[in-house]
Protein backbone atom coordinates (compact mmCIF):
# COMPACT_ATOMS: atom_id res chain seq x y z
CA UNK A 1 0.00 0.00 0.00
CA UNK A 2 2.99 2.21 1.00
CA UNK A 3 4.59 1.71 -2.42
CA UNK A 4 1.48 2.43 -4.26
CA UNK A 5 1.11 5.76 -2.56
CA UNK A 6 4.40 6.59 -3.52
CA UNK A 7 4.29 5.78 -7.15
CA UNK A 8 1.03 8.07 -7.17
CA UNK A 9 3.10 10.78 -5.27
CA UNK A 10 6.17 10.86 -8.00
CA UNK A 11 3.17 10.86 -10.58
CA UNK A 12 1.90 13.90 -9.18
CA UNK A 13 4.90 15.40 -8.99
CA UNK A 14 5.74 15.00 -12.44
CA UNK A 15 2.10 16.36 -13.49
CA UNK A 16 3.22 19.47 -11.36
CA UNK A 17 6.45 19.71 -13.03
CA UNK A 18 5.21 19.19 -16.77
CA UNK A 19 2.48 21.85 -15.91
CA UNK A 20 4.87 24.42 -14.55
CA UNK A 21 7.68 23.69 -17.95
CA UNK A 22 4.30 24.12 -20.16
CA UNK A 23 3.08 27.70 -18.55
CA UNK A 24 5.95 29.87 -17.60
CA UNK A 25 5.50 32.04 -19.77
CA UNK A 26 5.22 35.38 -18.16
CA UNK A 27 1.39 37.29 -18.13
CA UNK A 28 0.67 41.02 -17.02
CA UNK A 29 -1.96 41.35 -14.03
CA UNK A 30 -3.86 44.51 -13.23
CA UNK A 31 -5.92 44.46 -9.82
CA UNK A 32 -7.40 48.51 -9.29
CA UNK A 33 -4.56 50.60 -10.52
CA UNK A 34 -1.98 48.03 -9.43
CA UNK A 35 -0.02 46.08 -12.63
CA UNK A 36 2.45 43.64 -12.18
CA UNK A 37 3.76 40.28 -13.91
CA UNK A 38 4.09 36.90 -12.54
CA UNK A 39 4.72 33.07 -14.49
CA UNK A 40 1.69 31.83 -15.72
CA UNK A 41 1.75 28.69 -13.70
CA UNK A 42 2.06 30.75 -10.59
CA UNK A 43 -1.79 32.87 -11.19
CA UNK A 44 -3.21 29.17 -12.00
CA UNK A 45 -1.69 28.15 -8.53
CA UNK A 46 -2.99 31.04 -6.52
CA UNK A 47 -6.55 30.66 -8.14
CA UNK A 48 -6.84 27.19 -6.97
CA UNK A 49 -5.46 27.77 -3.73
CA UNK A 50 -7.91 30.38 -2.53
CA UNK A 51 -10.43 28.67 -4.46
CA UNK A 52 -10.04 25.97 -1.80
CA UNK A 53 -9.39 28.42 0.90
CA UNK A 54 -12.72 29.91 0.54
CA UNK A 55 -14.33 26.73 0.01
CA UNK A 56 -12.74 25.60 3.04
CA UNK A 57 -14.07 28.74 5.40
CA UNK A 58 -17.57 28.40 3.88
CA UNK A 59 -17.77 24.84 4.97
CA UNK A 60 -15.53 24.42 8.06
CA UNK A 61 -18.09 25.96 10.44
CA UNK A 62 -20.99 23.57 9.51
CA UNK A 63 -18.56 20.71 9.69
CA UNK A 64 -17.57 21.80 13.47
CA UNK A 65 -21.02 21.68 13.78
CA UNK A 66 -21.74 18.37 12.29
CA UNK A 67 -18.39 16.72 13.69
CA UNK A 68 -20.43 18.10 17.67
CA UNK A 69 -23.55 16.32 16.80
CA UNK A 70 -21.37 13.06 15.51
CA UNK A 71 -19.52 12.79 18.64
CA UNK A 72 -22.64 13.44 20.71
CA UNK A 73 -24.40 10.67 18.87
CA UNK A 74 -21.37 8.42 19.19
CA UNK A 75 -21.18 8.59 23.12
CA UNK A 76 -24.75 8.69 23.28
CA UNK A 77 -25.36 5.21 21.79
CA UNK A 78 -22.65 3.88 23.69
CA UNK A 79 -23.72 4.88 26.53
CA UNK A 80 -27.19 3.21 25.95
CA UNK A 81 -25.87 0.46 25.50
CA UNK A 82 -24.24 0.10 28.54
CA UNK A 83 -27.41 0.74 30.12
CA UNK A 84 -26.62 4.60 31.31
CA UNK A 85 -29.98 6.31 29.96
CA UNK A 86 -29.76 9.52 31.87
CA UNK A 87 -26.16 9.83 31.09
CA UNK A 88 -27.00 9.15 27.19
CA UNK A 89 -30.34 11.52 27.31
CA UNK A 90 -28.02 13.93 28.50
CA UNK A 91 -25.54 13.49 25.15
CA UNK A 92 -28.61 13.69 22.82
CA UNK A 93 -29.81 16.73 24.23
CA UNK A 94 -30.15 20.11 22.52
CA UNK A 95 -30.14 18.89 18.73
CA UNK A 96 -33.72 18.13 17.08
CA UNK A 97 -31.72 15.42 15.12
CA UNK A 98 -31.06 13.39 18.50
CA UNK A 99 -33.95 13.62 20.14
CA UNK A 100 -35.11 10.83 19.03
CA UNK A 101 -32.59 8.49 20.47
CA UNK A 102 -33.31 10.64 23.67
CA UNK A 103 -36.63 9.10 23.92
CA UNK A 104 -35.16 5.49 24.52
CA UNK A 105 -33.46 6.37 28.05
CA UNK A 106 -37.01 8.82 29.01
CA UNK A 107 -38.65 5.44 27.91
CA UNK A 108 -36.69 3.22 30.30
CA UNK A 109 -36.81 5.87 33.00
CA UNK A 110 -40.44 6.50 32.73
CA UNK A 111 -39.84 10.34 32.81
CA UNK A 112 -43.55 11.19 31.49
CA UNK A 113 -42.52 14.97 31.96
CA UNK A 114 -39.29 14.34 29.23
CA UNK A 115 -41.52 12.26 26.84
CA UNK A 116 -44.61 15.35 26.71
CA UNK A 117 -41.83 17.42 26.06
CA UNK A 118 -40.21 15.95 22.92
CA UNK A 119 -41.61 16.02 19.73
CA UNK A 120 -40.48 12.61 17.59
CA UNK A 121 -43.20 10.45 16.92
CA UNK A 122 -41.37 7.58 18.63
CA UNK A 123 -42.27 9.79 22.13
CA UNK A 124 -45.44 9.50 21.23
CA UNK A 125 -45.67 5.53 20.91
CA UNK A 126 -43.92 5.26 24.13
CA UNK A 127 -46.38 7.10 26.04
CA UNK A 128 -48.61 4.85 24.27
CA UNK A 129 -46.65 1.99 25.52
CA UNK A 130 -46.74 3.17 28.73
CA UNK A 131 -50.84 3.67 28.45
CA UNK A 132 -51.11 7.17 28.59
CA UNK A 133 -53.38 7.11 26.04
CA UNK A 134 -54.21 10.61 26.21
CA UNK A 135 -51.40 12.28 25.93
CA UNK A 136 -50.23 9.81 23.38
CA UNK A 137 -53.27 10.41 21.46
CA UNK A 138 -53.10 14.14 21.79
CA UNK A 139 -48.98 14.16 20.35
CA UNK A 140 -50.07 11.72 17.18
CA UNK A 141 -53.07 13.93 16.34
CA UNK A 142 -50.13 16.78 15.95
CA UNK A 143 -48.38 14.80 14.20
CA UNK A 144 -50.80 13.60 11.67
CA UNK A 145 -52.15 17.68 11.35
CA UNK A 146 -48.31 18.16 10.12
CA UNK A 147 -47.17 15.41 8.34
CA UNK A 148 -50.89 13.25 7.48
CA UNK A 149 -49.47 9.76 6.06
CA UNK A 150 -47.04 9.63 9.07
CA UNK A 151 -47.47 5.69 9.68
CA UNK A 152 -46.28 5.85 13.15
CA UNK A 153 -48.76 8.30 14.00
CA UNK A 154 -51.50 6.51 12.27
CA UNK A 155 -50.63 3.05 13.72
CA UNK A 156 -50.81 4.97 17.22
CA UNK A 157 -54.20 6.34 16.73
CA UNK A 158 -55.46 3.40 15.41
CA UNK A 159 -54.49 1.24 18.65
CA UNK A 160 -56.28 3.97 20.85
CA UNK A 161 -59.40 4.13 18.44
CA UNK A 162 -59.13 0.04 19.08
CA UNK A 163 -58.34 0.33 22.48
CA UNK A 164 -61.88 2.88 23.05
CA UNK A 165 -63.94 0.83 21.46
CA UNK A 166 -64.67 2.95 18.18
CA UNK A 167 -63.64 0.23 15.59
CA UNK A 168 -65.57 2.77 12.76
CA UNK A 169 -62.13 5.09 13.32
CA UNK A 170 -59.85 2.35 13.80
CA UNK A 171 -60.74 1.06 10.39
CA UNK A 172 -60.87 4.14 8.84
CA UNK A 173 -57.21 4.40 9.81
CA UNK A 174 -56.12 1.22 9.42
CA UNK A 175 -56.96 1.71 5.67
CA UNK A 176 -54.77 4.38 5.14
CA UNK A 177 -51.92 2.40 7.08
CA UNK A 178 -52.19 -0.51 4.43
CA UNK A 179 -52.23 2.12 1.70
CA UNK A 180 -48.71 3.51 2.72
CA UNK A 181 -47.00 1.03 4.67
CA UNK A 182 -44.23 -0.98 2.74
CA UNK A 183 -44.13 -4.29 1.30
CA UNK A 184 -42.62 -6.53 4.19
CA UNK A 185 -45.50 -5.59 6.37
CA UNK A 186 -48.24 -5.45 3.73
CA UNK A 187 -49.74 -8.96 4.57
CA UNK A 188 -49.33 -8.14 8.76
CA UNK A 189 -51.56 -4.88 8.20
CA UNK A 190 -53.82 -6.68 5.89
CA UNK A 191 -54.67 -9.16 8.76
CA UNK A 192 -54.56 -6.25 11.07
CA UNK A 193 -57.92 -4.61 8.54
CA UNK A 194 -59.47 -8.18 8.50
CA UNK A 195 -59.82 -8.23 12.25
CA UNK A 196 -60.74 -4.53 12.62
CA UNK A 197 -63.49 -5.16 9.88
CA UNK A 198 -64.51 -8.37 11.78
CA UNK A 199 -64.36 -6.86 15.05
CA UNK A 200 -66.87 -3.93 13.75
CA UNK A 201 -69.90 -6.50 11.98
CA UNK A 202 -69.88 -8.23 15.75
CA UNK A 203 -70.58 -4.95 17.22
CA UNK A 204 -72.91 -3.32 14.07
CA UNK A 205 -74.02 -6.63 12.60
CA UNK A 206 -73.41 -4.93 9.00
CA UNK A 207 -72.88 -8.15 7.11
CA UNK A 208 -70.71 -5.89 4.00
CA UNK A 209 -68.15 -5.78 7.30
CA UNK A 210 -68.00 -9.69 7.87
CA UNK A 211 -67.91 -10.20 4.01
CA UNK A 212 -64.84 -7.72 3.12
CA UNK A 213 -63.19 -9.16 6.23
CA UNK A 214 -63.74 -12.33 4.99
CA UNK A 215 -62.09 -11.37 1.43
CA UNK A 216 -59.13 -9.26 2.77
CA UNK A 217 -57.78 -11.81 4.68
CA UNK A 218 -58.85 -15.23 6.42
CA UNK A 219 -58.20 -15.92 9.95
CA UNK A 220 -60.67 -17.54 13.11
CA UNK A 221 -62.23 -13.88 13.61
CA UNK A 222 -63.21 -13.37 9.95
CA UNK A 223 -64.48 -16.91 9.89
CA UNK A 224 -66.37 -16.44 12.60
CA UNK A 225 -67.91 -13.17 11.61
CA UNK A 226 -68.61 -14.62 8.34
CA UNK A 227 -70.58 -17.28 9.37
CA UNK A 228 -72.22 -15.51 12.08
CA UNK A 229 -73.52 -13.02 9.28
CA UNK A 230 -75.07 -15.85 7.05
CA UNK A 231 -76.80 -17.16 10.09
CA UNK A 232 -78.23 -13.83 11.15
CA UNK A 233 -79.34 -13.21 7.82
CA UNK A 234 -81.32 -16.53 7.14
CA UNK A 235 -78.21 -17.86 5.23
CA UNK A 236 -78.36 -21.07 7.50
CA UNK A 237 -76.86 -23.49 4.47
CA UNK A 238 -73.85 -21.15 3.81
CA UNK A 239 -72.84 -20.61 7.39
CA UNK A 240 -73.23 -24.45 7.94
CA UNK A 241 -70.72 -24.85 4.51
CA UNK A 242 -68.38 -22.21 5.58
CA UNK A 243 -67.97 -23.86 9.18
CA UNK A 244 -67.40 -27.15 7.38
CA UNK A 245 -64.63 -25.36 5.14
CA UNK A 246 -63.27 -23.73 8.38
CA UNK A 247 -61.19 -27.61 8.83
CA UNK A 248 -59.56 -27.48 5.51
CA UNK A 249 -57.74 -24.38 6.84
CA UNK A 250 -57.56 -26.22 10.73
CA UNK A 251 -59.14 -23.21 12.17
CA UNK A 252 -62.31 -24.69 13.49
CA UNK A 253 -60.92 -25.13 16.85
CA UNK A 254 -60.26 -21.62 17.48
CA UNK A 255 -63.54 -20.72 15.49
CA UNK A 256 -65.73 -22.74 17.80
CA UNK A 257 -64.41 -21.16 20.77
CA UNK A 258 -64.89 -17.30 19.65
CA UNK A 259 -68.22 -18.49 18.50
CA UNK A 260 -68.88 -20.71 22.45
CA UNK A 261 -71.32 -17.64 23.35
CA UNK A 262 -73.34 -18.08 20.35
CA UNK A 263 -75.52 -20.97 21.46
CA UNK A 264 -78.14 -21.02 18.45
CA UNK A 265 -75.51 -21.02 15.92
CA UNK A 266 -73.74 -23.94 17.66
CA UNK A 267 -77.20 -25.93 17.82
CA UNK A 268 -77.58 -25.89 14.05
CA UNK A 269 -73.41 -26.36 13.09
CA UNK A 270 -74.02 -29.61 15.65
CA UNK A 271 -74.75 -32.20 12.77
CA UNK A 272 -71.22 -30.95 11.55
CA UNK A 273 -69.61 -31.00 15.21
CA UNK A 274 -70.60 -34.65 15.53
CA UNK A 275 -69.71 -36.00 12.64
CA UNK A 276 -65.89 -34.13 12.87
CA UNK A 277 -65.27 -35.08 16.40
CA UNK A 278 -62.40 -36.71 15.86
CA UNK A 279 -61.16 -33.70 14.89
CA UNK A 280 -61.90 -31.22 17.31
CA UNK A 281 -59.89 -30.68 20.29
CA UNK A 282 -61.89 -32.55 23.23
CA UNK A 283 -61.71 -29.59 25.60
CA UNK A 284 -63.18 -27.31 22.93
CA UNK A 285 -65.92 -30.55 22.05
CA UNK A 286 -66.29 -30.50 25.88
CA UNK A 287 -67.07 -26.92 26.30
CA UNK A 288 -69.22 -26.67 23.43
CA UNK A 289 -71.32 -29.45 25.02
CA UNK A 290 -71.38 -28.11 28.26
CA UNK A 291 -72.84 -24.97 26.86
CA UNK A 292 -75.49 -26.61 25.12
CA UNK A 293 -76.17 -28.43 28.29
CA UNK A 294 -75.51 -32.10 26.39
CA UNK A 295 -73.65 -33.81 29.91
CA UNK A 296 -74.50 -37.16 28.40
CA UNK A 297 -71.86 -36.53 25.52
CA UNK A 298 -69.70 -35.14 28.31
CA UNK A 299 -69.10 -38.15 29.70
CA UNK A 300 -66.93 -40.02 27.38
CA UNK A 301 -64.58 -37.07 27.50
CA UNK A 302 -63.81 -37.04 31.24
CA UNK A 303 -60.66 -39.54 31.25
CA UNK A 304 -59.28 -37.72 28.82
CA UNK A 305 -60.21 -34.24 29.94
CA UNK A 306 -57.13 -32.14 32.04
CA UNK A 307 -57.97 -31.52 36.05
CA UNK A 308 -59.60 -27.98 35.59
CA UNK A 309 -61.85 -29.15 32.68
CA UNK A 310 -62.81 -32.18 34.28
CA UNK A 311 -64.01 -30.39 37.57
CA UNK A 312 -65.72 -27.96 35.44
CA UNK A 313 -67.44 -30.31 33.73
CA UNK A 314 -68.00 -33.04 36.70
CA UNK A 315 -69.67 -29.76 38.77
CA UNK A 316 -71.49 -28.10 35.61
CA UNK A 317 -73.42 -31.80 34.77
CA UNK A 318 -74.17 -32.44 39.03
CA UNK A 319 -77.54 -32.01 40.92
CA UNK A 320 -75.75 -30.04 43.81
CA UNK A 321 -76.04 -26.56 43.89
CA UNK A 322 -72.60 -26.02 45.64
CA UNK A 323 -71.45 -27.66 42.69
CA UNK A 324 -73.06 -25.61 40.06
CA UNK A 325 -71.99 -22.75 41.76
CA UNK A 326 -68.56 -24.13 41.63
CA UNK A 327 -69.33 -24.79 37.81
CA UNK A 328 -70.11 -20.76 37.36
CA UNK A 329 -67.36 -19.81 38.86
CA UNK A 330 -64.55 -22.12 37.23
CA UNK A 331 -65.95 -21.18 34.13
CA UNK A 332 -65.98 -17.06 34.62
CA UNK A 333 -62.17 -17.58 35.18
CA UNK A 334 -61.53 -19.35 32.13
CA UNK A 335 -59.39 -17.40 30.22
CA UNK A 336 -58.63 -19.59 26.91
CA UNK A 337 -57.07 -17.25 24.75
CA UNK A 338 -53.58 -15.98 26.08
CA UNK A 339 -51.09 -13.50 24.39
CA UNK A 340 -47.02 -13.80 23.73
CA UNK A 341 -46.52 -11.47 26.73
CA UNK A 342 -48.48 -13.53 28.74
CA UNK A 343 -52.02 -11.65 29.42
CA UNK A 344 -54.66 -14.20 29.20
CA UNK A 345 -58.47 -13.36 27.89
CA UNK A 346 -61.81 -14.65 27.92
CA UNK A 347 -62.52 -13.84 24.71
CA UNK A 348 -60.30 -13.55 21.65
CA UNK A 349 -59.44 -9.83 21.01
CA UNK A 350 -56.86 -9.31 17.95
CA UNK A 351 -54.65 -6.51 19.69
CA UNK A 352 -53.32 -7.09 23.32
CA UNK A 353 -54.47 -4.57 25.72
CA UNK A 354 -51.29 -5.19 27.51
CA UNK A 355 -48.63 -5.33 25.14
CA UNK A 356 -50.75 -3.21 22.18
CA UNK A 357 -49.39 -5.96 19.75
CA UNK A 358 -51.85 -7.31 16.63
CA UNK A 359 -52.23 -11.09 16.07
CA UNK A 360 -50.43 -12.39 18.70
CA UNK A 361 -53.20 -14.05 20.56
CA UNK A 362 -53.53 -17.55 20.61
CA UNK A 363 -56.13 -19.88 21.89
CA UNK A 364 -54.12 -22.07 24.99
CA UNK A 365 -55.97 -24.44 27.05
Amino acid sequence: MRFIKLILLIFLIALFLVFVVQNAVIVEISFFNYKGYTPLFVLVLFSVFFGFLFAFLYFMPREWSLRRIVGDLKEGVERLNRGFFLKAEQSFQGNPFTETFACFGAYEREDINKLLNFSSPLCALMLLKLHYIEEAKEKFERIIEQEPENLLALKGLRDINFLKGNLKDAVELQERVLKNCEKWDRENQKKILAELLASLYITSKDGDHAEKAFDVYRTPLTYSARILAYADSGKERDAIKLFERSFEDGLHNQILMILIEEEALLTKLMDIIERRRDQINTIVLALVYLRLGLFSKVKPLLESLPGYYRTLAVSSSSHREEDRMCAKILEESLKAWECVCGTRYKEYTPMCANCLRWNKIELKL
